[in-house]
């Protein structure tokens, strides 16, 4: 190799390699001071990209948590507020079946005072629950929580009307007075007219032309016109349709055939009372419409309206919300309610409806449906004023033992409904929890594979670290000694 002054090739190679030892030792301190494998774009471009889009899943993952979480608190804050309703209206239960036990009307009085209280905070809660001002209980309230990452992942929270007065209790009647049957109908059925009658007959009197556009009001007073030669006796019904009654004979044998009678097209088994009382048939007719419930979907309950066991009504209401129908061929004995709709003894209760099957009612009736109005007529006549009223259980709801049997029917149908709505949320609770659960599942997840991506191996980078640390040191002793070889000339001059 020649001996040059001007051009140290040593010294030239030796600050190169030195150069080149800068870079690692640079990233394995940016690395480690950072605490990042990725820095910059330049480190590894696709895995920044693949990072940051983890990075944003992760923090939306981090909202969509907290917003389950306020689902959360929303459905827990209506289902402790209608665990109270419940107590409350456990308690109005026992009292109505107090009072319609034997008492008397102070005791009664004694009753309704405590049932009042009570009805004041149902009121008052369903007023007071609220989650971030806005009131759960009183209709209306309808939230979409978003629990996931993309658009239109939601579940919507709505909770229905618990409102004292929308399950039929209300610490006071809104009646409408002073109206005549010719108007009833406007009131309470507005959405339902029966079916045109030709030459309808009851008990083999001709009664007439029962048509359309006479409405149900009319109905009645032409139905009670010949009430003296058939011995039937119509009543205004809350839907609209015309219901007619037979007092039942105590000391007649009361029966209805197998098959004669026939709910949403499912035969009911034969009934018999034996030839007791009303209540007894009012029993064979409820026990034998619930064995078939699974088949027809229809429930009917049994209401005492009164001290006799002759005044009870029996209440079909469907466990699905949809229509009724009943049919009855003529073997059915006259103590049973026959219907006039279509010119033959079939009724459909329209969605959400209830029938009532009266026996002697004492020309008082009443339905109960899904709005629970109550329409009280009492010798019904074409000029009789009717008080109409928007509520089943009022201030006076257990003074009388029919009026406590009536509000232990519709308390129990209230707490149907709650219960019916607690299990709603109950299922929207276990569903928010899973929720929960399964987000910071996946949020756990997708961190530590981005942690795989942008954070850095102290373990390797300390490594790598101390290797350039001493490739660096290294190149400067080198650079040194190629930077003095140059003077090994000075040897040869001296020479």
């Amino acid at each position: 190799m020649a001996l040059t002054v001007n051009t140290n090739i040593l010294s030239l190679n030796a600050q190169r390699n030195l150069r080149k030892t800068e870079a690692p030792l640079q990233r394995a301190m940016q690395r480690l001071s950072s605490g990042l494998r990725l820095n910059s774009a330049k480190d590894d471009a696709a895995g920044l990209a693949i990072a940051t889009r983890m990075g944003t899943q992760v923090r939306a993952l981090s909202v969509a948590i907290r917003n389950t979480n306020d689902g959360l608190s929303i459905v827990q804050t209506a289902e402790g507020a209608i665990s109270e309703l419940t107590n409350s209206l456990q308690r109005m239960y026992e009292l109505a079946e107090q009072a319609a036990s034997y008492n008397t009307s102070s005791d009664r009085n004694s009753l309704n005072q405590e049932v009042s209280q009570l009805i004041d905070e149902l009121s008052r809660v369903v007023n007071q629950t609220r989650y971030n001002g806005q009131k759960l209980l009183a209709g209306g309230f309808s939230a979409d929580i978003q629990v996931g990452v993309t658009v239109n992942e939601t579940i919507n929270v709505s909770i229905s009307n618990l409102s004292p007065s929308s399950m039929g209790i209300a610490s006071n009647y809104s009646t409408v007075s002073g109206l005549s049957t010719a108007n009833l109908a406007d009131r309470i059925a507005e959405a339902y007219y029966a079916a045109a009658v030709s030459n309808a007959q009851i008990e083999g009197v001709t009664i007439g032309d029962l048509a359309t556009t006479t409405l149900s009001s009319a109905k009645i007073t032409q139905i009670n016109n010949y009430t003296s030669s058939t011995g039937v006796k119509a009543f205004g019904y809350g839907n609209g349709l015309v219901g007619v009654s037979v007092a039942a004979a105590a000391d007649n044998t009361n029966t209805i055939a197998g098959g004669a009678l026939v709910v949403n097209g499912i035969s009911i088994d034969a009934v018999s009372n034996g030839g007791t009382t009303n209540s007894t048939l009012a029993d064979g007719i409820v026990s034998a419409i619930n064995a078939k419930t699974a088949q027809h979907g229809v429930t009917a309950v049994k209401v005492s309206l009164g001290a006799s066991s002759s005044n009870v009504a029996v209440v079909l209401t469907n466990t699905t919300g949809a229509a009724i129908t009943l049919t009855a061929n003529s073997s059915v004995d006259t103590d049973v309610v026959t219907f006039f709709a279509d010119g033959t003894t079939s009724i459909n209760a329209g969605e959400n409806g209830a029938i009532v099957l009266n026996d002697s009612l004492n020309d008082t009736s009443v339905s109960v449906s899904s709005s629970t109005v109550v329409a009280s007529l009492t010798g019904v006549t074409s000029s009789t004023s009717i008080t109409l009223s928007n509520a089943t259980v009022n201030s006076q709801v257990v003074t009388s033992a029919a009026a406590a049997n009536l509000a232990m029917l519709v308390i129990d149908q209230a707490i149907e409904t709650i219960n019916g709505e607690r299990a709603i949320l109950g299922a929207k609770l276990n569903r928010f929890e899973s929720v929960v659960t399964n987000l910071e599942n996946v949020r756990e997840n997708l961190s530590a594979a981005r942690s795989r991506i942008m954070d850095a191996d102290f373990a390797a980078e300390t490594a790598n670290l101390t290797k350039a640390m001493i490739t660096q040191q290294a190149g400067i002793s080198v650079l040194a000694q190629a930077n003095s070889l140059p003077q090994n000339v000075l040897a040869l001059l001296q020479g």
